[in-house]
């Protein structure tokens, strides 16, 4: 009920707005109808435009194809002049080689009108002419100038009094000698007609280009802008354009070659003038010349006006019936124009459940991880989200529209890439698609990346192909991966080398060990040998010990068991004897009781030698040792084991 109300007011709408909307048609027809009458105008200008800039440029080119033309002639013919020269200073006196030479060269270019040479005193010696041979052309410029070492001499165009006056161009060349001393010159007078020879063969090339008829005009200036070639031939010589200003012969002095609107100076007409100006050339400098191209204005613009009036016409003939048709065809698209509403009702509720729909895929799209591309079967690019920006650094105006291949792809996969696509839309199969590959891509600022890419074809309506691409960046993923392999390897490198050095240690200590072992080695046995020694020493010592206390004992003995004893007799016989002699004097009795005083005394001497010389083991060695000692000996004498302890 409520979509039935809101088709009723519809239609009321489109009822009462189609009137008032198809109102507007005539008006709308009669504007377009003005409209394109000014485009048509401003087309015929801008037609008339281009073809004067064309008939313009034309001419300009012409000119100087023709100034190129005269640059390359004069050239040749300074090339000649100089080659004669050269040919006369190997034979600067062989007049008849010379005469002979000069005659050939004038039948081999008939554009020469006269070709002598002279000698240092500037008379002339042989000429093709040979009423000229013994004039003295010493007083001219032309001999002065390549007397006084100025190279090739070329003139400027004046009349050659010997042939008549003809205008000609003097060309003058010295002759040298084998040390560079002046012998004479080569001179040559080249005729104006073998100049206007090469402006024909030009004109004539430009009459055969279709689109251009009507007179045309051309004039050669000199430096100073006289005309010394004039398609009037009544006017030839007697103006200098550059005096009387003309705009061509003005601007050619600042540009090489180029165009000019101007007006004919004495037919007072508009006019297009193409001017050129000859150049330098291989060294040399040139004459300076200006070549004018000039055709009328009208013309040049008869043909296309002449065929613009014609499709003015049929353009009447057209659309007045059109205008006819147009006004009928307003009433029945107002009646078409209410059915048309509704249907347009109905397609605007789809377009807007579509725009919805589309609004929430593209909102998802561009809230993926990763990058989405949307291409057509051309290969073109229609869908573009802000990952995919992200990754390539394409913004989504600048990709949509753009072929894929020449976005992401880097040249190397761009054939392949293609030719894929060709092979999936001819045979339906694409050994890529539907899978995830990882390949290179290519950013906006030209270096490459690696991506993985997935792509979905999809058929839509109208059996056309569109494709659907995920993409992801992987650089931090391969750069993670490269890191990995490079740290392994630089693992692996320490490792073999840790290797190395534990190996090349281990030999060290190994070798360390066998010299500590040897040296150790080396010490016991030094030590074995001190303990040897050492006993050695010691048994000595009390061996020197042993003798020195059986010396002492023996000594001590002798002192104490016979000397001593000696003594106490002689004292116990002088206390007899004192005794015997109580009853004798005094002095006999204190003599005796003296000497027996003595007697005692060197008693207690001897016995105090007897108790110095005692066995001395006890203060050198100590008591333990004197007592082992003592054991020692005490089983050697006897024959009996025993042992001390302490």
């Amino acid at each position: 009920m409520r979509r039935s109300n809101e088709a009723k007011r519809m239609n009321d709408l489109s009822e009462a707005t189609a009137p008032r909307l198809y109102s507007w048609l005539p008006v709308l027809i009669s504007v377009m109808t003005v409209v394109m009458l000014a485009i048509g105008g401003i087309a015929f200008h801008y037609t008339e435009t281009r073809m004067v800039a064309t008939a313009g440029e034309t001419l300009a080119l012409t000119a100087a194809e023709v100034s190129d033309k005269l640059d390359r002639f004069l050239f040749e013919r300074r090339g000649d002049v100089q080659m004669m020269a050269r040919t006369f200073s190997v034979q600067p006196d062989n007049r008849e080689f010379q005469s002979a030479y000069l005659a050939s060269a004038k039948i081999s270019y008939p554009d020469y009108l006269w070709i002598g040479a002279t000698n240092e005193r500037g008379q002339v010696v042989v000429a093709t002419d040979p009423a000229t041979v013994g004039r003295d052309y010493s007083a001219e410029s032309w001999f002065q100038a390549v007397r006084n070492g100025k190279g090739v001499h070329l003139g400027d165009v004046e009349p050659f009094a010997v042939m008549g006056g003809p205008d000609a161009i003097a060309m003058t060349a010295p002759i040298t000698g084998p040390r560079g001393e002046f012998l004479g010159v080569v001179t040559t007078r080249v005729g104006i007609p073998g100049l206007e020879n090469v402006m024909t063969g030009t004109l004539l090339a430009f009459r055969q280009r279709e689109g251009f008829w009507g007179a045309l005009e051309y004039q050669f200036l000199t430096d100073k802008g006289v005309a010394f070639i004039d398609s009037d031939l009544q006017h030839k010589g007697h103006v200098n354009l550059k005096q009387l200003g003309l705009p061509s012969a003005l601007l050619s002095e600042a540009s090489l070659s180029s165009y000019v609107e101007e007006v004919h100076m004495r037919r007072h007409v508009p006019v297009i003038t193409g001017y050129a100006r000859t150049q330098a050339r291989g060294g040399f400098e040139g004459m300076h010349w200006t070549v004018l191209m000039r055709m009328d204005r009208r013309d040049v613009l008869a043909p296309i006006r002449e065929v613009l009036w014609n499709l003015g016409l049929a353009g009447c003939a057209v659309v007045v019936p059109i205008f006819g048709l147009l006004l009928w065809t307003v009433k029945r698209v107002r009646r078409e124009y209410l059915l048309a509403q509704q249907e347009r009702a109905h397609a605007r509720d789809a377009e807007a459940s579509l725009r919805k729909s589309e609004t929430h895929t593209r909102r998802i799209i561009e809230m993926a991880l990763d990058g989405f591309i949307g291409m057509d079967a051309a290969g073109v690019i229609t869908e573009w989200n802000v990952q995919a920006q992200q990754i390539f650094g394409w913004p989504r105006q600048e990709a949509i529209g753009r072929l894929l291949s020449a976005t992401i792809m880097p040249a190397q996969h761009r054939e392949a890439h293609e030719q894929g696509l060709r092979h999936f839309l001819a045979t339906g199969v694409g050994p890529m698609l539907n899978t995830r590959i990882e390949i290179t891509g290519c950013h906006r600022d030209g270096h490459e990346i690696p991506i993985e890419l997935a792509i979905s074809p999809a058929l839509g309506q109208g059996g056309a192909y569109t494709f659907s691409a995920f993409v992801r960046d992987i650089s931090v993923r391969k750069l993670t991966e490269q890191q990995g392999r490079t740290y392994q390897e630089e693992l692996q490198r320490l490792n073999e080398a840790l290797d190395r050095r534990v190996q090349v240690r281990t030999q060290e200590l190994a070798s360390a060990n066998e010299s500590l072992v040897a040296e150790v080695a080396e010490r016991m046995q030094t030590e074995v040998s001190l303990e040897s020694s050492r006993q050695a020493l010691q048994k000595l010592t009390f061996q020197l010990l042993r003798v020195q206390e059986e010396e002492r004992r023996r000594i001590s003995r002798d002192l104490h068991d016979d000397i001593n004893q000696r003594l106490a007799l002689l004292a116990m016989d002088i206390e007899a004897v004192e005794r015997q002699l109580s009853f004798s004097p005094g002095h006999v009795r204190e003599a005796v009781r003296t000497l027996q005083d003595r007697v005692v005394e060197l008693s207690d001497v001897v016995r105090h030698l007897a108790y110095q010389l005692h066995p001395s083991i006890l203060d050198d060695l100590g008591l333990p040792i004197a007592l082992q000692r003592l054991v020692d000996d005490f089983t050697a004498r006897s024959h009996i084991q025993g042992s001390f302890g302490h």
